[in-house]
């Protein structure tokens, strides 16, 4: 009867266990880390004021009128707009991704394609979006850097395909990331559901790199662990994945 009463018990644990969901953690007793700062997305109608604005202001010897401006630089203050395409000093003011590959990528539709580089090339309208079956735990983007290269102490994430509300809503987003520095696991990066720009310190961590144009190039491995799922699609997307660091200024 003991034996009855174990056996129950230890099914019953386990049952218990996968309705909290994986525990990310359990496999290499990783540091979890969470975001250090969230910055929201413009909402969509924001987005298309922005954009005409912008287009606007890129024509050459544009004269919009005073209010226009005013509205152009007021929209343009929202962090995660700030951060793509304000152009302002950071860490790319000496720092540069040499290469961005992944494990797999979704086909091009129409005119649009999922490349790994669509994942860092300033532009919430573009994205990785993984090519795996189902929700694509396992898949990963890596990104290259020369030795010479500053090093990284951080970076900002953009998870999911933000480019609109229902874009965001319908595929699905990453839950945790595992980092790898040089093949090994780091840290798993704990990110929340929101359609924003999630920063996360990884200084205690590293840095990351040499800074040393006599050291080899390296890499920064992010893989996916577990998703937020989507309401139409699996396929699991990240829109922007930039770096912060020292050896800059």
């Amino acid at each position: 009867m003991k034996k009855i009463f174990l056996s129950m018990a230890l099914v019953l644990a386990g049952l218990s266990a996968q309705a909290q969901g994986p525990n990310p953690n359990s496999a290499n007793n990783l540091p979890m880390v969470k975001p250090e700062h969230v910055w929201l997305m413009p909402s969509d109608a924001e987005l298309a004021e922005w954009k005409s604005l912008n287009e606007q202001a890129s024509i050459e010897d544009a004269d919009l009128p005073q209010n226009m401006w005013d509205r152009y630089e007021k929209l343009g203050e929202n962090p995660v707009l700030e951060e793509l395409y304000s152009g302002k000093c950071s860490w790319y003011c000496g720092g540069e991704v040499q290469r961005v590959t992944a494990s797999s990528h979704l086909k091009s539709q129409g005119k649009f394609n999922y490349l790994p580089k669509n994942a860092h090339d300033f532009d919430h309208e573009s994205a990785w979006v993984e090519g795996a079956q189902g929700q694509g735990i396992g898949e990963w983007i890596e990104y290259e850097f020369a030795g010479a290269c500053p090093r990284v102490t951080g970076v900002k994430i953009l998870a999911g395909y933000v480019k609109s509300k229902t874009a965001y809503e319908s595929n699905s987003r990453p839950k945790y990331i595992k980092v790898y520095y040089r093949s090994k696991p780091i840290c798993i990066l704990d990110l929340q559901d929101v359609r924003g720009m999630q920063e996360f310190d990884l200084e205690k961590f590293g840095p990351f790199g040499y800074h040393d144009s006599e050291k080899p190039a390296w890499r920064l491995r992010f893989e996916i662990i577990d998703v937020y799922p989507g309401t139409k699609y699996q396929d699991t997307a990240i829109s922007e994945l930039e770096f912060e660091g020292i050896d800059v200024h």
